[in-house]
């Protein structure tokens, strides 16, 4: 809220709510109780003493969706390491509350140098309040709706788009995707589109069966490759949008009686630490993690004098769980004649 729209809310001019928060005698009694109750009401603040609390402050607070995802974790670990190198203290808090408003009396108290939010989907309530409180935020590993903030993230798309091809390249025609749920900007909706204008550039069909929509976790992972299972489907290939979805995968395609990659190969996303865990180790598109924290918590404490977006750039990190499609595999020839619409 500007100072000119909290005055028209006061019934005063803006210079007489000027004169209010600066402590100016001369002032109406009436005048300055209609300022105090309408602050009260409003939670306005000028934008000068929240200013001044944010530059003493030795605070950030982080919005993160999930708790049990690798990637937020690895993010979360960096960021931690940058905080104690910089003196600074993080607190972590949960964006996925069904009244974020409950935040405001801790973030008033604190004035923290600003927030850092690792998601922001449609019609996003926690990202409507921190712009209305006019709280300091950076998208971090993600992008802004309306670009209402700064981001630091890499090119979904274009990253998504190079991993539909690299499987093109390895021969795959017939790919499953196990996709984070399209209301996820950032994630799901450009990752997915992305594939399709690979697939579609290779003059390959992606019928929608191909696809299951989830979340980010090793269950969602494992419960969209279920999934593709039950569509009876003779997939060669799979690309999964996280790394954590991917080792799920990878237990339901062993659980079918199938190998990664000699009967299926399977892309990920990210190359968080559980990239390196898995068995096979996974092939996946790398998010530069560590530059992610660092330029997003760099981009907050000098906010708002650097760029609004950084895009950095994405890496494929081939491992183990690809392989060359040079011959129908089992699957495919399980479920020869049943499905055969990406051929």
């Amino acid at each position: 809220m500007t100072i000119r729209e909290f005055a028209k809310l006061c019934g005063v001019s803006p210079a007489t709510v000027s004169r209010y928060f600066s402590g100016e005698a001369g002032l109406s009694p009436a005048a300055a109780e209609k300022i105090q109750k309408q602050a009260e009401a409003s939670g306005y603040r000028p934008a000068s003493r929240s200013r001044k609390a944010r530059a003493n402050s030795r605070v950030f607070a982080v919005f993160t969706p999930v708790w049990r995802h690798c990637f937020f974790n690895d993010l979360l670990v960096h960021l931690e390491h940058l905080a104690a190198s910089q003196g600074l203290q993080m607190m972590v808090l949960p964006s996925a509350v069904s009244d974020p408003s409950v935040y405001v009396p801790l973030l008033r108290a604190l004035s923290p140098i600003g927030t850092l939010l690792f998601d922001e989907r449609a019609d996003d309530p926690l990202a409507e309040l921190l712009y209305h409180e006019r709280i300091p935020s950076v998208m971090c590993a993600a992008i802004s709706l309306n670009q209402r903030f700064p981001s630091v993230h890499v090119d979904d798309m274009t990253a998504a788009y190079d991993g539909a091809n690299y499987l093109i390249d390895l021969g795959h025609k017939n790919i499953g995707f196990i996709s984070a749920e399209p209301q996820a900007i950032s994630s799901g909706f450009q990752r997915i589109t992305g594939c399709r204008k690979a697939m579609e550039d290779s003059g390959l069909s992606l019928p929608p069966e191909h696809i299951v929509y989830c979340g980010s976790s090793f269950q969602d992972g494992y419960q969209g490759m279920n999934q593709l299972f039950d569509r009876q489907l003779p997939l060669s290939a799979i690309f999964t949008f996280s790394d954590d979805m991917a080792a799920g995968a990878l237990v339901s395609i062993q659980e079918h009686g199938f190998s990664v990659p000699d009967d299926i190969s399977v892309l990920s996303f990210d190359n968080c630490s559980v990239a390196e865990e898995t068995r096979p180790k996974l092939t996946t598109l790398a998010q530069p993690i560590d530059l992610i924290a660092a330029r997003s918590l760099e981009l907050l404490c000098d906010y708002p004098q650097m760029p609004e977006s950084i895009t950095l750039r994405h890496t494929l990190i081939k491992r183990a769980s690809c392989s060359a499609h040079l011959a129908p595999n089992k699957l495919e020839l399980q479920y020869e004649g049943i499905n055969t619409s990406g051929f």
